[in-house]
């Protein structure tokens, strides 16, 4: 019992979702001396987003045996086995953990509840079925982390549209630090999957800004502003992948940080937004539009204000000839049409 106590202390005092995550999976090996545990994640649309695995099995490889631990697949196309499918019927016809003996171990399935619904599936693997003492165990670990991971979800999240916050920038911003492509050897897993083959560790940052929206707030009201703001949220939702990061920096503007494989990819994910918000009829309102600046993350400029400040000068270039557009900052200044006035790590915008 100490031991579990201890352990869910180690947890809940994590402060980051993905870590957090990861740090569930390796609590849950460690107590039932299980040497496989994964995670696999789905949005809203029961698409999966994101494969968590835990492992202490040993791998060989061309040079070398060695032991594998916890990480994190950011997959653009995750392969869902055939057991988490059936897991998935099971558990919404019964509301009961899902269970299958293969030749060699046992496979036990429990579903990770969000706030509202299913948000993933937990599959681990021992040598023989889950005692009652282990059920337990399991239950009462994922029920905490359930209630845990809300409050870590409500304090990086926005509170009128639900998209990341601010203030979780930079965190993220640190973390695609480790992904871009000159640090490729190190943040590759040598395992069956491969992140940096299953998706390029290229990035791109944009600043979208709503069109005339304080026309909206002094001609309809802020009632209205803020419905302008959770529709936009909600398109925005709709429109960019499972693997983008979505902000709301505050008012009525919006970073999204794209990966992909080149720039005509974040280009074509993020015209394709431009254009659905150009579409859509807003009650009242009828039309609104959003501009759009966008610059690479690069190891040269890898500082949150250095990497905004690139965008928010493609931004206001869009701003100033003509709205509901988007450029890219690297363009512009080959072009010659703006000037890099940015001094490396000299800009505040926070």
């Amino acid at each position: 019992m100490s031991f579990v106590l201890s352990k869910l202390a180690s947890i809940t005092a994590i402060r980051d979702v993905e870590l957090f995550e990861l740090s569930v999976l390796k609590t849950l090996a460690e107590i039932l001396k299980t040497s496989n545990i994964s995670l696999y994640k789905f949005n809203s649309s029961n698409i999966p987003c994101r494969l968590l695995r835990y492992s202490t099995e040993k791998s060989q490889t061309n040079t070398q045996r060695r032991i594998d631990e916890s990480h994190e697949l950011h997959i653009s196309d995750i392969d869902v086995p055939d057991h988490i499918k059936l897991a998935q019927q099971w558990i919404a016809s019964t509301n009961k953990p899902y269970s299958i003996q293969k030749t060699d171990h046992y496979l036990t399935i429990y579903p990770v509840i969000g706030s509202t619904s299913i948000v993933g599936y937990v599959s681990i693997k021992m040598v023989h079925e889950p005692t009652e003492t282990e059920k337990f165990a399991i239950t009462s670990i994922l029920k905490i982390s359930h209630n845990f991971h809300s409050l870590l979800e409500e304090n990086q999240k926005d509170k009128l549209t639900g998209l990341l916050n601010r203030k979780t920038f930079d965190d993220n911003i640190n973390k695609i630090q480790s992904l871009l492509p000159y640090n490729q050897k190190t943040a590759e897993y040598n395992g069956k999957e491969n992140r940096s083959a299953q998706l390029p560790n290229n990035f791109w940052l944009a600043v979208i800004d709503i069109d005339y929206f304080k026309k909206i707030n002094d001609n309809f009201g802020h009632v209205y502003g803020d419905e302008v703001l959770l529709l936009v949220s909600q398109l925005m939702k709709q429109s960019f992948r499972s693997t983008d990061l979505l902000f709301r920096f505050g008012g009525e503007e919006f970073v999204v940080i794209i990966r992909g494989r080149n720039k005509k990819d974040a280009e074509t994910i993020l015209d394709r937004f431009r254009k659905m918000i150009e579409q859509y009829q807003f009650p009242q309102i009828s039309q609104v539009t959003v501009s759009i600046g966008i610059t690479q993350i690069t190891e040269e400029f890898i500082i949150a204000t250095d990497i905004v400040g690139r965008a928010d000068m493609a931004l206001y270039y869009a701003k100033e000839n003509g709205r509901n557009q988007l450029f890219f900052y690297e363009d512009l200044l080959a072009a010659g049409k703006i000037k890099n006035t940015i001094e490396i790590g000299s800009i505040d915008f926070f």
